[in-house]
């Protein structure tokens, strides 16, 4: 039977980038690993490009940002008559001489 402790990191383990403090990033057992004489996935940046997958922005201020955004953009719109709301900037193109 494995002891729970079986993967957390040993002492050899510092510095390395898969180190989680309660256990290896990569998901290997460090203690045997370094029994063996050195682990293999130490400070191995494509076990941790594997590992860590890019979260896309979430949440209310991403959202926030991206309302304001879209209004940024319609503000600056022309309307159908031509004209542009008083305060607002619109493209060169647009503006009516």
């Amino acid at each position: 039977m494995k002891h729970h402790a079986a993967g957390r990191p040993v002492g050899k383990c510092k510095g390395c980038c898969l180190n989680m403090r309660t256990m290896c990033a990569a998901g290997l057992d460090p203690k045997s690993e370094w029994d063996r004489g050195r682990c293999r996935g130490h400070n191995d940046a494509s076990v941790l490009e594997a590992y860590y997958q890019p979260v896309p922005p979430t949440g209310a201020k991403f959202a926030k940002l991206a309302r304001r955004t879209r209004a940024v953009a319609r503000a600056t719109r022309s309307r159908q008559n031509g004209r542009v709301s008083p305060g607002r900037y619109v493209a060169e193109s647009h503006v009516r001489a």
